[in-house]
């Protein structure tokens, strides 16, 4: 609110009342009555100010001035700037986190709403929406011409590592050091068990394995396949 300033002869300086966070009409009047021009000679859009609000005057609040001087202020914008949605870049792919900072500084929140399984690295974008509209294309290529005012929030899905399913690999007739490889590149895990003596583990050879193909095709990443291993090649592989 403003503060009471201090009335002089004419001719003699006055305190300038604080009108920051006054509304210009208000400040207007006020200033008016007081022997004040007030003066707004420029208007910018602060997220989460109402429309007309003062955010800075020159000269500054508590200053002494002359009467009848002008007193030049900034207001709050009353409709926001509009951030297009051809400024974002690339979407698709991206890192959230880093997307998430460039966003920030334009005054765009962001907001995570699911998180799908995906081979890459986590926490990359694959979908991006806002007000329920995909900012992708079909080939995930950033949408154009899409206004989003500044202080909304753009929703994102993000991959993540944990979860889905993986094509069950047949590992009989392979060796360990082979199955570790494939094991490892579907994020599955692996538990030994040995049959008879062996002197290499990593050349030994997967005779059978739990789950097998006629248990199921698919299998949920993370999950351990037991494999039973001899060191000698099992008949009929190659």
């Amino acid at each position: 609110m403003c503060s009471l300033g201090t009335y002089t002869n004419h001719g003699q300086k006055l305190e300038l009342p604080n009108y920051i966070d006054s509304h210009v009409s208000f400040a207007k009047k006020d200033a008016n009555d007081r022997g004040f021009q007030i003066i707004v000679n420029d208007s910018i859009h602060k997220v989460g100010v109402k429309g007309g609000q003062i955010l800075i005057q020159n000269p500054k609040p508590l200053s002494f001035v002359k009467e009848n001087r002008k007193v030049y202020v900034t207001t709050s914008k009353y409709i926001p700037d509009n951030f297009k949605s051809e400024y974002l870049g690339r979407i698709y792919g991206s890192p959230f986190y880093m997307k998430e900072k460039e966003l920030r500084r334009q005054d765009i929140y962001s907001n995570i709403i699911d998180r799908q399984h995906d081979r890459g690295e986590p926490d990359m974008i694959l979908g991006a929406f806002y007000k329920g509209k995909s900012l992708l294309t079909g080939n995930n290529e950033t949408v154009k011409n899409i206004n989003i005012p500044k202080g909304e929030t753009i929703d994102f899905i993000l991959s993540t590592n944990q979860g889905g399913e993986t094509s069950l690999p047949d590992l009989t007739c392979s060796q360990v050091s082979g199955a570790r490889f494939i094991l490892s590149r579907s994020k599955l895990n692996i538990n030994i068990i040995e049959e008879g003596e062996i002197d290499n583990l990593a050349d030994s050879y997967i005779i059978r394995q739990d789950p097998s193909l006629n248990d199921m095709i698919n299998i949920p990443m993370g999950e351990t396949i037991t494999v039973y291993v001899s060191s000698t090649k099992p008949t009929g592989c190659p």
